[in-house]
């Protein structure tokens, strides 16, 4: 046990201790014969002042550590003391042990604990603990930096293996269209879809009557769906049940036909809700999008299932709320009418989630990225300081002058105010290279750096430095393994930075190049195959040619994962009997 409990008093707290105690006893003297309600807290108060005495002297010798030169400003280490501490304190810290032990009322204790913490602060002060926290608190960081790469290397790695496994089974391509313009992941809905109402429509009956078959549909659009019609997928959905039931004629009701006007609807017998319509031979009958608020336009669905004698399957039908008194009568009148069984089906499916929920700050897509047409693009950013190359960089990458017509402006003060996406034409159609603003000035702080400039929805972040890393560098690093995005580490200037090293230290260009890599893999933790050094002077030297393909290979891969992860959608059926959904 640690047993230094008789530190030497300072001699005024010695004699006030004496003074204290003498009083004391003259009162617990007086209390036995007159008070005895005092007689118990007045024999403790001896104790009590010497506590009081004994704390000041803590006190004081805390205050002169200070003085010597602790801040308070690293957390103090119980650990530095070898011997055992009561209460815990090596593992829940001198605060909470000695608060523990007040609240027992257990002095000596307090006492002991007290006089561990200001040792451990006489270590802090003349540096005997501060090197060795410092040192702790690095490896740590460095393990938890070395972890999240190793987290977002294999996150990638999963998305290739996504990509490949789509690839293996679909026609991967976004532009890639059918005869009715549905592309692949759009033809998976449709078939899941189609299937499922027929399930619907053969399965068991209450009796020997009609059934209506109500559908829903919460489907999250992709961008690259901007060929369908508003009723597209409803239509396609019907044409393909049509096929694999191989039913002759299929009716179509819409409350406004003309809506369906320039959609395909090849195969399908098109008529209007309440007005007559030729239902011989038709063998099922569908509405889309009618209002079935009231009893009366439900009689229209009513006449449509009498004429027709099929049974009925209404897709997005507004049925009004369940609590509302007339759209329960419709309801009610429903379950009458087509006594063969009511059934309501559900599909949902969300947004694609493009980026890993792993952590960090939830901030969202930011408006102009996603006017960019942000989910159907590659898209790649050039970040770092301010006064980098980034400007240059993107124009060098481009194959353009600062003077041509499209060139990122460039310059000594920091050009770029806005975030700005450039078609990167080597890479093909909606391909970006975004050129964002410089971080940790004072427009871009770096702590709202993150948000404004949705660092995380990038495919692939190039922080650009024109020397050593930066804690701003490091820190956009750190954002970046957080939240699973992959980056490169990219040293612009690199020919100025090689002849001045090889002023200042001599060598030869090669053993310059190795020790540059060699620092930027030690603070980036990045394999060599993302590590790049340029010179937008010298193109045809060092590693601007590789960087050119990774980036139009970042770019591809981007835009593959995106369609993987779309084609890679779960679609969510939900099924209710006896029952209606709109």
């Amino acid at each position: 046990m640690y047993t230094r409990i008789d530190a030497p008093r300072p001699r005024s707290h010695r004699s006030l201790l004496c003074l204290a105690s003498v009083a004391c006893l003259g009162l617990a003297g007086f209390a036995v014969f007159s008070v005895p309600q005092l007689k118990s807290a007045l024999v403790r108060a001896p104790t009590r002042c010497a506590s009081l005495a004994h704390r000041g002297t803590q006190i004081s010798r805390s205050s002169s550590v200070k003085a010597a030169g602790y801040d308070g400003g690293i957390p103090l280490d119980p650990t530095l003391i070898s011997a055992d501490l009561p209460y815990n304190a090596k593992k829940e810290g001198f605060t909470n042990a000695i608060e523990r032990a007040s609240r027992n009322r257990d002095l000596k204790a307090v006492r002991l604990l007290e006089q561990a913490r200001v040792e451990v602060m006489e270590k802090s002060a003349n540096g005997g603990s501060f090197g060795k926290w410092e040192e702790e608190r690095a490896a740590m960081a460095l393990r938890r930096r070395q972890g999240q790469m190793d987290m977002s290397i294999k996150r990638r790695e999963k998305e290739d293996q996504l990509v490949a496994e789509m690839k293996s089974q679909f026609n991967f391509d976004m532009e890639a269209r059918d005869m009715y313009g549905m592309t692949v992941d759009m033809q998976r809905i449709v078939d899941r879809a189609s299937d499922t109402l027929i399930e619907s429509l053969v399965g068991p009956r209450f009796d020997e009557g009609p059934k209506l078959i109500t559908m829903r549909k919460e489907i999250d659009p992709m961008p690259w769906w901007d060929t369908i019609s508003e009723h597209g997928f409803d239509l396609r959905t019907i044409q393909v049940l049509k096929d694999k039931l191989q039913l002759g004629k299929v009716v179509v009701l819409m409350e406004d036909p003309s809506e369906l006007m320039g959609a395909n609807t090849d195969g399908l017998t098109i008529g209007r809700l309440g007005e007559f319509t030729d239902f011989h031979d038709a063998h099922l009958t569908f509405c889309i999008s009618p209002t079935m608020r009231s009893e009366d336009s439900f009689r229209r669905l009513q006449d449509a299932q009498h004429y027709s004698g099929n049974d009925i399957v209404v897709i997005s039908g507004d049925w009004g709320l369940p609590s509302d008194t007339e759209s329960k009568r419709v309801r009610a009148v429903a379950k009458e009418h087509f006594f063969g069984g009511l059934n309501a089906v559900s599909f949902v499916m969300g947004p694609v989630k493009l980026v890993p929920e792993v952590g960090g700050e939830a901030y969202p897509l930011p408006q102009w990225l996603l006017d960019a047409g942000y989910k159907a693009a590659g898209n790649v950013a050039i970040t770092g300081n301010s006064g980098t190359g980034k400007s240059s960089l993107n124009n060098a990458l481009r194959g353009l002058k600062p003077r041509d017509t499209g060139a990122a402006a460039v310059g000594v003060k920091e050009t770029t105010i806005d975030p700005h996406g450039y078609d990167y034409e080597p890479a093909g159609k909606d391909m970006r290279l975004w050129d964002l603003p410089g971080a940790g000035t004072p427009k871009f702080p770096l702590h709202s750096y993150m948000r404004k400039m949705g660092i995380k929805y990038f495919d692939e972040v190039i922080i650009a430095s024109a020397g050593r890393f930066t804690e701003t560098d490091l820190g956009l690093m750190d954002e970046l393994r957080l939240h699973g995005i992959p980056f490169i580490a990219l040293r612009t200037k690199v020919d100025l930075e090689i002849r001045n090293a090889m002023d200042d230290t001599g060598g030869n260009e090669m053993e310059v190049i190795q020790r540059i890599r060699d620092d930027i893999k030690k603070n980036s933790l990045l394999p060599d195959e993302r590590i790049f050094m340029v010179s937008v002077r010298r193109p045809d030297d060092y590693d601007f040619r590789a960087l050119q393909d990774y980036i139009i290979n970042s770019l591809h891969r981007g835009v593959d994962v995106k369609l993987a992860k779309a084609l890679n959608r779960k679609l969510e059926v939900q099924e209710y009997y006896n029952a209606v959904t709109g």
